[in-house]
């Protein structure tokens, strides 16, 4: 059974959502996630003692955070739903996705680039004296060598095709270089995530 996270459903009228993604919201909720499978470190949580961000005459209807609550809240902006992100401590607050739907894709996307690169740095421990053993035996040619099965993962062409299926699917995220989408390719591609 799918665990999901259910949001109070006045607090969620209250900010009128497309209907859409309220309906969306109310019916098919946003997945709880442990914190093992985190992806950039994104929680969704339903923050009803909290009710709605004030943000200047904005309103952000809290669904998760990023890390931890008191580092980035994530909201959906009253009337268009978009997803946008407030920090707590600074008071900034910039867009994430157009649609809430479309963050889980592009998280999905960056869960399986982050899958794939691992895949292909496992290495295998051998003790010294199964390498011996594996050694003799590769000397004797009961073992041959093998070329890799799958491609090497190539990091910056998955990058690139990431972020063009992002401009695709969602080109506002990619809109403005402080945009938080733009931000983690950014960190992606130099490495540091």
């Amino acid at each position: 059974m799918k665990r999901v996270v259910v949001y109070d459903p006045d607090l969620v009228r209250s900010v009128n959502l497309p209907e859409e993604v309220e309906v969306y919201l109310l019916k098919e909720g946003l997945p709880l996630i442990e914190p093992a499978d985190a992806v950039l470190g994104v929680h969704f949580q339903s923050f009803a003692d909290m009710g709605l961000l004030h943000l200047g005459e904005s309103k952000l209807l809290p669904i998760g955070y990023e890390w931890e609550p008191e580092s980035a809240i994530l909201g959906l902006a009253q009337g268009s739903g978009h997803l946008c992100y407030f920090q707590p401590c600074s008071g900034q607050s910039g867009f994430v996705n157009s649609d809430v739907r479309l963050f889980l894709l592009f998280l999905s996307c960056v869960r399986s680039f982050i899958v794939s690169h691992s895949e292909g740095d496992q290495v295998t421990i051998w003790t010294a004296e199964e390498m011996r053993e594996r050694l003799a035996a590769f000397r004797r040619g009961e073992i041959v060598p093998q070329r890799p099965k799958r491609p090497v993962f190539d990091r910056k062409t998955e990058l690139t095709r990431m972020r063009a299926f992002f401009e695709e699917k969602d080109a506002a995220s990619l809109a403005d270089e402080n945009h938080w989408w733009s931000c983690v390719l950014e960190q992606l591609e130099d490495g540091l995530l």
